[in-house]
């Protein structure tokens, strides 16, 4: 029995001590003053460009998962 309890409080002690040092590679400064925030990764397309290509595909497709294929691979 003495052997489990010491096997056991072995683990929970190296357990506790895993749980308790600091992350190595959190950022110091927080992600808020980062460059890369102020950057979109959308691109805007012309507002007339997507309404000719709305009548287009809305034409062609009516409504569902073709016309809205048909948008995104025009860049609307």
């Amino acid at each position: 029995m003495s052997r489990i309890l010491l096997l056991t409080s072995a683990v929970c002690a190296m357990s506790a001590a895993a749980l308790f040092t600091p992350a190595q590679a959190s950022p110091v400064s927080g992600l808020t003053s980062s460059p890369l925030t102020a950057q979109s990764l959308i691109g805007k397309a012309g507002y007339r460009y997507c309404w000719h290509r709305n009548r287009i595909c809305r034409a062609r497709w009516i409504a569902g998962w073709r016309y809205r294929r048909c948008m995104v691979l025009h860049g609307c």
